[in-house]
């Protein structure tokens, strides 16, 4: 091998290095975008054939990033950078001092693309950063008006409960329908604000240890509605993490007090945790009346018309296929009401 040929093997060798590093970089999402322009132009040199005499700097806007030896020369390349099809600063990279023509003054053709590739993925990388920050600000909008609508609706619907009570209180030869309808609403006002209560729960953290979010939310709706909630957990099943949601605790919220509503005056439900495979197996079933077999094919659809949780429904498969899970209604054992069938990816 000629000394040329081991020279060129040796570059590469430092380009693909070079690349390599780079590309983790670009990958390392957490890290702040100062920190990320900082240590590029500081790894870009190693892929240049002069590394020691290479210095880089990055123009963005009004800010500048260069590495720690960066002087201007006359012997420079340069690369725009761009982000949704707009120019948005260079890329550049010089050498300290004077070195043998090649094919773009003192630079190797192999070096202008890799400029140009970095520049690419750079425009790529800030993209991906500037979506990350109008998500990010977008998620905390949202927190913020969910919280202001929670508290709203809380002090509308304890109002409406306070006029039922004193409806109560005050008129004494209520008949049957006034009768029905202050409980009927005081129901629909209880229901509303368990739900509120639980969105208020399920706000705050992320659940991924599956088993004790089950049990936590059969405890709550057990205390609140005087649902029986028997909960069996297959020992291989502990411990399992799933992806975190603040979202799924509603679901089984959801699946409890449709239960507890409509599963007549002394209502059970019993739950089964298991594993299968590389996801943890979820049955609810209840002692109930079942669904109607009219609407059993479009349970999960929006709008369904179920016993009282058709929306409930649709939202939840939403949240359990957004996990990469599924629900759906199975036939359970002779004698029971409704079942569901619950499968949730693992993390662990």
């Amino acid at each position: 091998m000629t000394q040329d040929s081991s020279s060129q093997i040796e570059r590469f060798a430092h380009q693909i290095v070079c690349l390599r590093n780079i590309s983790k970089l670009f990958s390392e999402s957490e890290k702040e975008l100062d920190d990320v322009l900082d240590t590029l132009v500081h790894l870009l040199p190693e892929g240049w054939q002069y590394p020691a005499a290479t210095c880089i700097r990055i123009i963005l806007g009004d800010r500048t990033i260069q590495s720690i030896n960066f002087q201007e020369t006359n012997w420079k390349q340069r690369a725009e950078i761009r982000t949704h099809d707009t120019k948005v600063g260079f890329l550049e990279i010089y050498y300290l001092e004077e070195k043998p023509e090649a094919q773009e003054g003192p630079f190797l053709s192999d070096e202008r693309i890799i400029l140009d590739t970095v520049a690419a993925e750079l425009g790529g990388y800030l993209e991906r950063k500037d979506m990350e920050r109008i998500l990010h600000q977008q998620y905390r909008e949202l927190e913020l008006y969910a919280s202001l609508l929670r508290h709203d609706l809380k002090n509308d619907v304890g109002v409406i409960i306070g006029n039922v009570e004193i409806a109560k209180l005050t008129i004494a030869d209520r008949d049957e329908v006034l009768d029905e309808l202050l409980s009927s609403t005081e129901a629909v006002c209880n229901r509303m604000m368990n739900l509120l209560n639980a969105v208020g729960r399920t706000s705050k953290v992320a659940e991924s240890d599956l088993v004790p979010m089950v049990e936590k939310i059969a405890s709550l709706t057990e205390a609140s509605s005087g649902l029986k909630v028997a909960v069996t957990v297959d020992e291989q099943v502990r411990g399992v993490q799933i992806t975190g949601s603040k979202l799924l605790p509603l679901v089984f919220d959801n699946l409890l007090r449709n239960a507890a509503t409509h599963a007549g005056t002394s209502p059970k439900v019993q739950i089964s945790i298991t594993r299968e495979g590389d996801f943890a197996s979820i049955i609810v079933t209840d002692d109930g009346p079942g669904i109607a077999e009219e609407i059993r094919d479009r349970l999960f659809h929006k709008g369904a018309s179920t016993r009282g949780g058709g929306l409930g429904l649709y939202l939840s498969k939403a949240i359990v296929d957004a996990l990469g899970g599924s629900i759906e209604l199975v036939d359970g054992e002779e004698g029971a009401g409704a079942t569901f069938h619950i499968l949730l990816p693992t993390v662990l």
